[in-house]
């Protein structure tokens, strides 16, 4: 009997692993508003990107507040940006994908009518006379909406290079917190 509940609940959730499939997932996502849902069928590389960027960004706030001098912190975690407060990676993606976002997702899935490779990418013509772009990384995985995904790359790298960066600040500041602490009265 559980077997047979579980198999009508799973029964109106699409399979990403198909065009439409991934389609109907998104369109899914979106007439519900729910932005961490849509997440998982944003291609893999901005998924991967964001997870990344959360994390570098985390990290960084640690080290900020265990090590920066008091008058120094607020700016530097400031200038992490809304990624340092994300509690992961769907977080960052529903906050960067408010209404309008959502809207703009809405407007462009609908039914596969064709396809046509270009690269690692998937163009999918719709049903609705849109196009959207869908990525994976092999057989058998989910398909992913296209999104900002060089950007976010990019971003990653500058949350790395920041990390790196407030990691030697915060070194320097131990060490001279030492030598301060040494040099007594």
């Amino acid at each position: 009997m559980a077997l047979a509940s579980l198999l009508v609940a799973c029964e109106g959730t699409p399979d990403p692993r198909g065009v439409g499939g991934a389609l109907k997932y998104a369109a899914q996502a979106v007439e519900k508003r729910d932005a961490r849902k849509l997440f998982r069928v944003i291609d893999e590389r901005a998924r991967h990107a964001m997870c990344s960027i959360v994390d570098d960004r985390k990290q960084a706030a640690r080290l900020v507040d265990k090590s920066y001098p008091e008058d120094e912190r607020a700016q530097a975690l400031a200038s992490l940006g809304e990624a340092a407060e994300a509690k992961d990676a769907a977080g960052l993606f529903a906050a960067r994908c408010g209404e309008r976002c959502l809207e703009r997702f809405g407007s462009r899935i609908g039914a596969p009518e064709s396809t046509t490779e270009d690269g690692d990418e998937l163009v999918v013509q719709t049903a609705r006379g849109t196009e959207v772009r869908l990525y994976r990384s092999g057989p058998g995985k989910w398909w992913g909406i296209v999104w900002h995904t060089d950007e976010l790359d990019a971003e990653r790298d500058k949350a790395n290079q920041d990390l790196r960066a407030i990691e030697r600040n915060a070194g320097i500041y131990e060490r001279r917190r030492k030598l301060e602490d040494n040099a007594g009265p």
